[in-house]
């Protein structure tokens, strides 16, 4: 519980108490972005509370406007205190948003890799294209929650809830970056999807297009909950890539080569 000396009265109403609220905000925020990253990673996850949450939200709205009214001035102390707590609510709404709309596809998102990595294209593209939508609305959902958890003012949290809020965004960060790399690597085997199933057969591909596909599939990066799944289509895509310009003379057969555009992977990768 956040405890602050000379807390003023209450502008709302004698039953609720807002520091009960912020504590819910901040334990909602963990629970939700630990739900979103555990389904993507493929762990059973707690469902978060929507409506728990939402009502949490509707009173920390009506305490801002209250305690506004009190203060009358957007810098007061409370009043960014209470600012900051409905800005990881709102934070939470979104986190919410993307589990809805990625989680219960999390097994089909990580089918599509699997099949790529199996060479098995028109597949994994079919799959992808299924759930495509809701990547798209999930990264959307995350980026804005990314967004207004970095311009909360530590400040004006409590000290014992800013390692939570910090550990919620850096999941956060790892989701996003993950659902970016899986929609990167479809939307590039669909822009060459005919040199990838080329490939996939032992069929001839030109050396130009070799090297962008090399450029581009190398520009992948595997992080987060869905790392291992990338990884795999991505590096079975470079093996073949790299096994291809071999045979034209262009890299070396058992290395990292050094044909025309290569772009290595991530150090972190």
């Amino acid at each position: 519980y956040i405890v602050y000396s000379f807390w003023p009265p209450s502008a709302s109403s004698p039953q609720i108490n807002i520091l009960e609220d912020y504590v819910r905000a901040v334990q909602h925020l963990n629970k939700s972005s630990t739900a979103l990253e555990r389904s993507l990673s493929g762990f059973n996850a707690v469902e978060p509370d929507v409506e728990g949450l939402y009502s949490v939200r509707g009173r920390l709205e009506s305490h801002l406007h209250n305690i506004s009214l009190v203060y009358g001035s957007e810098d007061s102390f409370f009043v960014r205190v209470a600012k900051s707590y409905l800005s990881i609510a709102e934070a939470s709404v979104g986190v919410v948003g993307a589990y809805r709309r990625v989680s219960p596809s999390a097994n089909t998102l990580r089918e599509s890799l699997e099949l790529l990595a199996l060479c098995r294209v028109g597949e994994a593209l079919e799959k992808y294209g299924a759930v495509e939508e809701g990547v798209l609305d999930a990264l959307g959902y995350t980026a804005s929650a990314i967004e207004i958890l970095r311009s909360v003012d530590s400040g004006y949290v409590a000290e014992n809830h800013i390692p939570i809020v910090n550990a919620s965004l850096k999941r956060l960060e790892r989701v996003y970056e993950s659902l970016q790399g899986v929609d990167m690597v479809m939307q590039i085997v669909r822009r060459y999807r005919g040199a990838v199933e080329a490939l996939c057969r032992g069929g001839e591909v030109s050396d130009t297009l070799l090297n962008s596909l090399l450029n581009e599939v190398g520009g992948v990066r595997a992080s987060g909950p869905l790392s291992p799944e990338i990884m795999s289509a991505r590096n079975s895509l470079l093996s073949l890539i790299r096994q291809r310009l071999a045979s034209y003379g262009q890299e070396d057969a058992g290395g990292q080569g050094g044909g025309a555009g290569y772009a290595p992977p991530k150090s972190d990768d």
